[in-house]
């Protein structure tokens, strides 16, 4: 991996090269959290800590309409 203040280069997957720039340009904020739900979806963290985390409230206390 190759970094400078400005840009941190990762390994290259064939056919694709993976930076970091800091420097902002035209990236969505929306991109952290795009990032987030797919690591999540291909490790299942959030489902593993819901199945994990018991839930005492009362359901008529919990569900809205």
């Amino acid at each position: 991996m190759n970094a400078t203040p400005e840009q941190l280069r990762f390994a290259s997957i064939p056919g694709h090269t993976i930076r970091a720039d800091f420097a902002g340009g035209g990236l969505s904020c929306d991109l952290g959290p795009l990032l987030l739900r797919g690591v999540d979806r291909q490790i299942g963290l959030t489902e593993r800590i819901n199945a994990a985390v018991v839930d005492t409230r009362h359901a008529c206390d919990i569900i809205h309409s």
